[in-house]
């Protein structure tokens, strides 16, 4: 969001109250001849997550029993009380699942079973069945939200017990978070058959039961706390950055393959650093940038400008000890003046020829009376050292005869154009007379 904060209005939205929802409600009730008592309206505003359209859906179902009869004396099927909603508030309520967010249900999945001590079976079975809920609020993500914050709440677990003193507690609370890791190795494996391959659709409902088994072993029996709130699935941001350095890592790969014979992994761990070292022993020089050699070193290996100047910065260990010197951070004169001896420069690489379209810029003029024909255009030809003499006279041969027949082709219609033009005009002239 940072990067469209710059281009973007903010404008802030907030939900409108129980209290505000409503009175209006009343006033609809009002209009259909249903009277709604205040705190009922209240109630039915709550109950539905202060959303507007569930709370007249809830007044339209209402509306509809008018053959039955309110508990409190007798009175219209019709009206809203207080009593007479929490009686039928199963009927017309909205399910509490949809009105979770995602970082909630993480939270609830995460924290493991809470409040269930001295509680009987029914009530273990009802959370167990609540936090496999939250898990399809949006089963998309719900895995990685888990992956993402499970190690928080061990780590809560752990801390408590390590305070106390009590080593026996330290190695069970180890001994969770070993089987919190192993259930979520397990839900990682359903969900790689589910996603991958087959998809095996199945396999959904196991992922839920194992993300709630991590929570499980995550919480303790008693249920954890997880400090503030649910982070964000961090992995998606990972593997953005880990694809575009395997994209730029084939990228290298591919422009230095003519000189190089490495796979990808060998290219990353022993040629990138020694060449890195190397340019910048060029390019960060006490005396002054070596251009001229940095350049023949690029050419050597069929390097570009953007290879050096941005594509080797990505191949850093993140090591907060090592000074590594960019070379982004060199100063606006060094770059500009490298810019400018690269650029007239010609460079034959192979792979750069083809990536930049360099088989088409080479330009060579038809020799005879053609040109003169064609109004001195050039034609492409494949500018390519490799080519025999032998197919470059061929080629010139098939350039004038194709030349030749243009040139026949155009005087014809231009003759044509021009009889075409005389008639009309001799055609014209009678018509006047």
């Amino acid at each position: 969001m940072k990067s469209l904060v710059g281009y973007c209005l903010d404008l802030r939205y907030r939900r409108p109250t129980k209290k505000v929802i409503a009175r209006r409600a009343m006033q609809i009730g009002n209009i259909e001849g249903m009277k709604v008592e205040e705190n009922a309206a209240e109630a039915m505003a709550e109950s539905c997550g202060n959303d507007i359209r569930q709370v007249l859906n809830s007044l339209q179902m209402w509306s509809c029993n008018k053959n039955k009869t309110s508990s409190n004396g007798g009175s219209s099927g019709t009206n809203i009380t207080y009593r007479d909603l929490k009686e039928r508030q199963s009927e017309i309520n909205k399910d509490e699942v949809l009105r979770v967010s995602m970082f909630d249900a993480c939270k609830s999945i995460v924290e493991g079973a809470r409040g269930l001590s001295g509680s009987d079976a029914k009530a273990a079975n009802a959370s167990f069945y609540k936090r496999t809920d939250a898990y399809f609020v949006d089963y998309m993500l719900m895995g990685l939200m888990v992956h993402q914050n499970y190690l928080k709440v061990c780590g809560g677990q752990y801390n408590a017990v390590k305070v106390k003193g009590d080593d026996d507690g330290e190695i069970e609370a180890l001994n969770e978070m070993s089987k919190a890791t192993d259930a979520m190795s397990d839900f990682g494996m359903a969900e790689a058959n589910l996603r991958g391959g087959d998809q095996n659709w199945a396999l959904l409902p196991l992922c839920s039961v194992l993300a709630v088994k991590v929570g499980h072993h995550a919480g303790g029996p008693t249920g954890g706390m997880l400090p503030g709130y649910a982070e964000f699935a961090g992995w998606l941001g990972k593997n953005s950055s880990r694809n575009k350095k395997i994209r730029l890592l084939q990228e290298l790969r591919r422009h230095m393959n003519y000189k190089v014979s490495a796979d990808a992994p060998e290219l990353r761990m022993n040629y990138l650093p020694i060449m890195r070292k190397q340019f910048e022993e060029l390019l960060f020089c006490k005396d002054g940038a070596m251009v001229t050699e940095a350049i023949e070193l690029m050419d050597e290996y069929g390097l570009d400008r953007d290879d050096v100047f941005e594509n080797f910065d990505e191949f850093l260990f993140n090591a907060k000890d090592l000074k590594v010197k960019k070379f982004g951070d060199l100063d606006s004169k060094t770059k500009s003046a490298f810019t400018r001896a690269y650029n007239s420069m010609a460079h034959s690489s192979q792979a750069l020829v083809a990536e930049q379209g360099a088989e088409k810029t080479g330009r060579k003029k038809a020799s005879g009376g053609g040109d003169a024909g064609m109004g001195g255009a050039e034609l492409d030809v494949v500018d390519d050292d490799k080519v025999d003499e032998s197919d470059d006279d061929d080629e010139e041969d098939d350039i004038e005869a194709l030349q030749k027949k243009f040139l026949k082709k155009g005087r014809k219609s231009s003759s044509g154009r021009g009889k075409a033009k005389a008639n009309g005009k001799k055609k014209g002239g009678k018509k006047k007379k």
